[in-house]
């Protein structure tokens, strides 16, 4: 098995929040999705499930690094909100 799965998956999850920066706000629209942004889907849903996955990976390999990159990935909402409130 690869050892550096919970790296990768982090990496996954950054790469997804920064492209749902990049996403238009009505984007979602067209799909059915209304009143929730881009960035709301990727730090709601898609990454503290990403963040739970690789937190059991780092766990098991002893990655303390990516244990507490993990960590940092499941906590996305309230940093972005925080991001957010500060650039604002």
């Amino acid at each position: 098995m690869d050892k550096n799965i919970s790296k990768k998956i982090f990496v996954v999850g950054l790469v997804i929040i920064f492209i749902s920066f990049i996403i238009p706000v009505k984007s979602l629209e067209m799909i059915g999705i209304n009143g929730i942004r881009p960035i709301g889907v990727s730090s709601l849903i898609i990454c503290p499930i990403l963040g739970l996955i690789g937190l059991v990976f780092a766990i098991k390999d002893k990655k303390y690094i990516f244990i507490f990159l993990n960590i940092l990935l499941i906590l996305s909402f309230p940093l972005v909100m925080q991001i957010g409130y500060l650039i604002n």
